[in-house]
């Protein structure tokens, strides 16, 4: 409202009302001489001539020291003035002088609306014209009373199409500076305005303070539901001839506040205190520092701020997650925009190394810049997200990023599907190995963004890794799924990509992915699945052939690269030399900072089976000790896969063979393999020639070997143990045996050889019994093709 419009509002109020009822009251000076209804009829005619249309009017009551009149009305329309009733106390005396002591304004009702930023009040369509100049309308006219006091009345308004009622109450003392206190109770909410106007009509100074006043009666009317209880301290002074010139200061506080609607909740007990001021048409304030738990933890604070008709700004600082960040924020209303649109640009960033802790994660960023620009205005906003960092790392893992771009469409209302944005990750890492690069497309659907990409990867030949996933913006919710379908590993791939150790090495088979991160209220979950199938391996240099692998692989927390129990590695057939190892199978156990747990393993070798008892192998450890143990093993098969003899028969060995890798180097202690007791064979060994061309002819000692060669060409066995040790860089098998040859042997005892000689022609041989064989066989370890490639391999 323009300021001579208020201050025709006071001038009126202050020289009509009193004198009109001075005119009145004149009369119970003299009632004996006029009558009340000589008076309700003259009274309007008077009004009249000063340019109040009374349209309703009647004396109730008229003496010597007091007056009822009422009711009164003052105008046609459905927006006149009304007063249910006017009580005035006086003397004799001071009616003489022309002089009121209290003037008791009773049930007024007065109407106003409030439409598209302009504010209405019908009264000043029925006060009559000023005629004064402007230099005396300045002045606080004379008044012919003590005070006056308005109650029990009402202001009926009309806020942009809404009914809104103002029960009210004032009192106003006049003198050369009018004093007033008005009380508002707006929904049964008290406000209190109080002040002076003067020493001319242009100087008002007032005050308006609230205690407890309830936010939520008027959630009609905010932009979004707000529950809290309001404490408003304000003071100012105007210069109602130069309104824009209006000063004051103000400190708003609001406790047990309810931003549930917003998607936010502050910490217990915390309260929004707003401290400020108003010069030269713009507010000038600060906001002491604000937790919130929810959507996310952080504390907000403004630094200062300024808020203008056409413009807003503010300085602030964020801190959350153990990080804070400093920005600003400014808004302009755009120019004859019939929606009420601003131009909004928010920023927020810390150049700094950053420590985020958050969903029970560490996170580390090397700076990070956060800012939102466009347009909002009361019902709508399109707005588009952009932040970066140069680089970030997720806490107790070794993965590690570099350069994250992202750019990101807003609007509201939400709409159901939003144009796309982009976002981009580079130089993805885990310990020293390079993941890729990430790119994908992001939207807004709904209150939620949704995002589709793909990791490109040089781990593995045009692999490319597609991923999704949805995340809420006003909670703690996100979801990211990932996999890969049947990519089948190219020919000739040699796994050095993923362990350069493994160069030597080449690889095939078909590789499948799927695996999940979620974040909710209880923290980051994650989880992952991975299955290799239909596997070759081949290592170049030995010529050691593995052929259907399979290994499947399924962790419960992907960050942290520890398996779910029982994983299994299998595989048809391993092929070295002349060893054959089929049917293997390895159950272990991925634990945290890369411990493998065996829990099993085993596999069919010689006619029969190994297997072991659960270990660990641990990264950097130099000494294993594992024991193979050992069942049904076929005598024949383990003499030939070997290479020590060739050998036929049935005889099944079981027993435990330990194994110590140390510093690289495998070796055998003690190992033992022996056959059933009580279940006897017929063993066959063939090939024995050069242990027996080694001894000279004629000695003892190559007569005991040729014995011992034709006994086991077809020898039954009561029993067979075979020991396995290390000697230096050699493997030394002792083979005994014990029973006799199938049939008679050529050879007889010579005393004065002192031992058994062969013997030809007609002459009958011995038929031995109970005897016991006992062969060393001494092999280089180096020359055992199986134990070269492990060596290499675990190398």
């Amino acid at each position: 409202m323009a300021a001579s419009s208020w201050k025709k509002i006071a001038k009126w109020s202050l020289i009509i009302t009193p004198w009109f009822l001075a005119l009145v009251l004149a009369a119970g000076w003299v009632l004996t001489v006029w009558t009340p209804k000589y008076l309700e009829g003259v009274i309007p005619r008077l009004a009249l001539d000063m340019g109040v249309e009374l349209t309703e009017f009647r004396i109730n009551h008229a003496g010597l020291f007091s007056a009822d009149i009422g009711p009164i009305q003052i105008g046609k329309k459905a927006d006149a003035l009304k007063l249910s009733n006017v009580h005035v106390t006086y003397t004799p005396a001071s009616l003489k002088l022309k002089r009121i002591n209290t003037v008791v304004l009773d049930g007024v009702s007065l109407a106003c609306s409030y439409e598209d930023g302009k504010l209405t009040l019908p009264l000043l369509d029925l006060l009559p014209k000023s005629k004064n100049n402007d230099e005396a309308g300045n002045a606080i006219p004379d008044t012919p009373f003590d005070e006056l006091v308005i109650q029990n009345s009402i202001l009926h308004c009309t806020i942009d199409g809404k009914p809104f009622s103002i029960p009210f109450d004032a009192a106003i003392t006049p003198d050369k500076v009018i004093q007033f206190n008005i009380r508002l109770r707006p929904r049964d909410q008290m406000m209190v305005v109080s002040g002076k106007l003067g020493p001319t009509l242009d100087d008002l100074f007032f005050a308006v303070n609230t205690d407890t006043f309830r936010l939520g009666p008027f959630n009609d009317f905010l932009p979004v539901p707000i529950n809290g209880e309001m404490t408003l301290d304000m003071n100012g002074a105007i210069n109602l001839s130069q309104p824009e010139a209006m000063t004051g200061e103000f400190k708003l506080s609001i406790g047990k506040s309810d931003l549930s609607s917003l998607g936010i909740q502050l910490v217990e007990n915390a309260g929004i205190l707003i401290k400020g001021k108003l010069e030269e048409q713009e507010v000038f304030f600060s906001m002491p520092p604000v937790s919130v738990v929810t959507p996310f933890p952080i504390t907000a604070e403004i630094r200062s701020g300024r808020i203008a008709k056409e413009s807003l700004f503010a300085q602030f600082s964020l801190a959350g997650a153990g990080v804070e960040m400093g920005g600003r924020l400014e808004a302009d209303k755009i120019a004859d925009d019939t929606n009420g649109l601003w131009d909004v640009a928010f920023t927020a960033a810390n150049p700094n190394n950053l420590v985020v802790n958050t969903s029970g994660r560490v996170i580390n960023l090397a700076g990070f810049i956060f800012s939102m620009q466009g347009t909002a205005g009361p019902k709508s906003a399109n707005m588009t997200l952009n932040c970066a960092t140069n680089g970030a790392g997720l806490g107790g893992t070794t993965v590690r990023s570099g350069r994250m771009r992202l750019t990101l469409p807003l609007a509201w209302p939400a709409p159901k599907q939003h144009t796309s944005g982009k976002m981009s990750l580079s130089n993805v890492r885990m310990d020293d190995r390079t993941l890729g690069n990430i790119s994908a497309r992001i939207r807004q659907q709904g209150t939620d963004v949704a995002y589709n990409g793909t990791l490109f990867t040089k781990l593995l030949p045009d692999l490319r890794i597609p991923f999704s996933g949805v995340a809420s913006m006003i909670s703690n919710r996100a979801s990211l799924n990932f996999g890969i379908k049947r990519y089948t590993l190219p020919n000739g791939f040699s796994p050095e990509t993923l362990v350069p150790a493994l160069k030597d090495i080449i690889l095939a088979g078909v590789l499948d992915v799927d695996g999940a991160i979620t974040i909710n209220d209880d923290g980051l979950h994650s989880r992952l699945g991975a299955f290799f199938t239909n596997g070759q391996m081949t290592m170049s240099e030995g010529a050691t052939s593995i052929s259907g692998i399979r290994l499947s692989f399924a962790s419960p927390d992907l960050l942290s690269m520890r398996s779910a129990p029982a994983q299994t590695l299998s595989f048809d057939e391993v092929k070295a030399g002349g060893i054959v190892i089929r049917n293997g199978e390895i159950a272990y156990q991925l634990e945290p900072k890369g411990v493998v747990l065996v829990e099993q393993a085993g596999f069919d070798w010689a006619g029969g089976h190994v297997s072991s008892r659960a270990f660990r192998v641990v990264p950097g450890s130099e000494e294993y000790a594992v024991t193979m143990f050992c069942s049904e093993l076929r005598l024949s098969e383990i003499l030939s896969q070997l290479g020590l003899a060739e050998a036929q028969g049935e005889a099944a060995m079981s027993g435990e063979l330990p194994i110590i890798w140390k510093s690289g180097k495998i070796s055998f202690n003690s190992g033992f393999l022996h056959s059933t007791p009580g279940q006897g064979g017929v063993i066959r060994v063939q090939a024995m020639e050069d242990l027996v061309a080694a001894i000279p002819e004629g000695t003892p000692q190559r007569g005991q070997i040729e014995l011992a060669q034709a006994a086991v060409r077809d020898f039954e066995y009561k029993w067979v143990r075979i020991k396995a040790d290390t000697v230096g860089e050699d493997l030394l098998v002792r083979l005994s045996v014990d029973g006799k040859p199938a049939g008679t042997l050529p050879f007889v005892y010579k005393r004065e050889f002192g031992g058994f000689m062969r013997v030809t022609g007609d002459v009958k041989g011995s038929n031995f019994q109970g005897l016991r064989l006992d062969v060393n066989f001494s092999v280089p370890l180096d020359r055992i093709l199986l134990y070269k490639d492990i060596v290499n391999m675990i190398e």
